[in-house]
């Protein structure tokens, strides 16, 4: 999670991002079709005839509306560098979040393909501007000696991360600050020996915010590292680096004075535990640091560190073969250096997995 904090003053009048979105994609494309174009366009058949669908729906209370939703998303697999604003908590809310997932399994002349499409969303109760949904696809192709590849695209848009000042034109005042992103993630993960899995990850790119934040559009690139070590049977531990670097559009516009550029450190360890056939038991720590770059000389963020814990944990009872239930807590806090109150979250929740 990246905070940002500090009052902005900007009118959008430079387009210098726009390249970001023509190059990703047209490089993503590229990358993409590859394994088509390298393989031969032989037709492509399906190894069943229907999609899969699975899904979840789980039932959050939290304590902090405002950070409810980078705090869920501070996982490998997921955005964990998906900025928040430091201030203070703005509401409590039950929280309803549905996901669906369907999958389609294909046989081409070069291996076993997964599609998948995905959409997600989190509908606050009490706090209904901060509605938002995300959607993305993945296409998973098996390669030889129990190598997949993987490809994935994430789509998250307008979601609001809270009101805080702004000033614009000579004039302050309370405003919604929203953010857009998205951003490509290709994987390679290799089964090393028959309880020992690990993973590359690459990822590139943008946040686009509305039009009074707009100096903090950013465009990132991600490295990554992950382990997935069956040390125990049914006992699985899991542990993943992430280094990010971020470039605002803030760098190039001293005049605003802010630069939200920055390097970020993250990491997260993993004990899953299966305690009977019913039921197993998923606790997890992360760690994230982030390190800004600015070198304007009046900027709150020049020298500045945001550091973020968080742990939770999750039972998990397996109801039928195809249905699952589950119970958790996760606690979240972290501090700007030039702030004096940590930020903190405190959710739980009880859902619901299913396939078919």
């Amino acid at each position: 999670m990246r905070r940002v904090n500090k009052i902005p003053r900007y009118e959008e009048n430079e387009t210098d991002m726009r390249f970001v979105f023509r190059d990703w994609r047209a490089l993503f494309l590229a990358v993409f079709l590859w394994p088509a174009s390298l393989m031969g366009a032989e037709p492509i058949e399906p190894v069943v005839s229907t999609w899969r669908v699975g899904g979840e729906l789980n039932t959050f209370y939290t304590d902090n509306v405002s950070h409810f939703s980078a705090s869920q998303r501070l996982t490998l697999l997921e955005d964990p560098t998906q900025p928040i604003l430091d201030a203070p908590s703005q509401g409590r809310s039950f929280v309803v979040e549905p996901l669906i997932q369907a999958t389609r399994s294909y046989l081409p002349a070069w291996g076993r393909m997964d599609v998948a499409i995905r959409a997600q969303g989190f509908i606050f109760e009490n706090n209904p501007r901060f509605n938002h949904g995300t959607f993305g696809t993945q296409l998973t192709q098996a390669l030889p000696a129990e190598t997949l590849l993987r490809f994935r695209y994430h789509y998250g848009p307008n979601m609001l991360l809270g009101d805080h000042l702004e000033s614009r034109l000579g004039e302050s005042r309370i405003g919604a600050e929203r953010v857009t992103t998205h951003f490509g993630a290709i994987e390679l993960e290799r089964k090393v020996f028959d309880n020992l899995v690990v993973r590359l990850l690459n990822r590139y790119g943008t946040r686009s915010y509305n039009e009074p934040f707009s100096q903090r559009d950013t465009f990132f690139w991600t490295l990554g590292t992950h382990m997935e070590w069956e040390f125990s049977p049914g006992v699985t531990f899991m542990l993943g680096y992430h280094l990010e670097r971020g470039l605002a559009k803030g760098r190039k516009q001293p005049e605003f004075g802010e630069d939200v550029s920055s390097y970020i450190h993250y990491v997260e360890a993993e004990i899953v535990a299966r305690v009977t056939d019913r039921i197993s038991i998923r606790c997890g720590v992360d760690f994230e640091k982030t390190s800004f770059t600015s070198s304007l000389p009046d900027d709150d963020f020049r020298d500045a560190h945001d550091t973020t814990v968080q742990g939770e944990i999750e039972g998990r009872y397996a109801l039928t073969q195809g249905i699952d239930l589950t119970l958790g807590y996760l606690r979240s806090q972290g501090r700007l250096t030039f702030e004096r109150d940590l930020t903190i979250v405190n959710t739980v929740w009880i859902g619901s997995a299913f396939r078919f």
